[in-house]
């Protein structure tokens, strides 16, 4: 029997949950984030829920948030990510983030706000419109294997966020030591501000740096439709 879908988007989607799950991950998606605060619980004891995606303190709703999880074949919590739209038609990314950077904190971080500094690099100065924000990227497990899934999963999430929102841009934060080791061209970001973000931890003045890696919609399109093979690839 023939299996006609209604959008090329809509048969990647369906490729992309076939393609994870030959590598042995079932994704669940869900928008309650209590629910997902549990989950992380269950699989990440040591990792609060985000500042981002705190649901009552930024409103957020199944049309405007949403969160994936992943399952090993035994039904255990081995990937979690998170994404939530800004409405931002008046203002500029770099304005709202100089504006609002204790939206976006790190989880289990003291940040000292004093000392900590934010660039708006070109590409936030540029943003506005409808924004998705992802973040709360995490595989457990096997490094190598991680390293393997992160673009199909990247690849998965920007499908998530095409099929929900249809978004001007989408953005993240990427920690300099993860960046540096190729993590967002894995995940499959085409744009990076470098040292856009310094944050300065209270007491120990320690620095922990950070990149924004985004995309336009027309770079989301274009990076879906690079054949996935290429890219697992490169990232093996």
């Amino acid at each position: 029997m023939a299996i006609h879908y209604n959008t090329h988007d809509d048969y990647l989607f369906a490729t992309s949950l076939d393609l994870l799950q030959g590598m042995g991950v079932s994704i669940t998606s869900g928008t309650d984030f209590e629910e997902y605060r549990q989950l992380l619980a269950e699989a990440r004891p040591d990792h609060a829920l985000g500042e981002p995606f705190e649901p009552v303190r930024y409103g957020l709703t199944k049309d405007n948030a949403c969160w994936l999880v992943g399952r090993n074949a035994n039904g255990e919590i081995i990937h979690t990510q998170a994404m939530k739209k800004l409405d931002l038609p008046h203002i500029r990314l770099g304005d709202y983030l100089q504006a609002n950077l204790r939206e976006f904190e790190p989880s289990g971080m003291d940040i000292d706000y004093n000392r900590t500094v934010y660039r708006a690099g070109p590409g936030a100065r540029r943003m506005s419109g409808q924004i998705v924000y992802h973040g709360e990227f995490w595989v457990g497990g096997n490094p190598k294997h991680g390293m393997v899934l992160s673009p199909l999963l990247g690849r998965h999430a920007f499908l998530t966020s095409l099929m929900l929102w249809q978004p001007d841009y989408t953005f993240g934060f990427i920690a300099k030591r993860l960046a540096f080791k190729g993590f967002s061209t894995r995940f499959g970001f085409m744009h990076t501000d470098p040292s856009a973000i310094k944050y300065v931890l209270k007491g120990t003045g320690e620095v922990f740096e950070g990149i924004m890696g985004y995309m336009t919609r027309e770079d989301l399109h274009y990076v879906l439709d690079i054949p996935v093979e290429e890219m697992i690839d490169q990232a093996a």
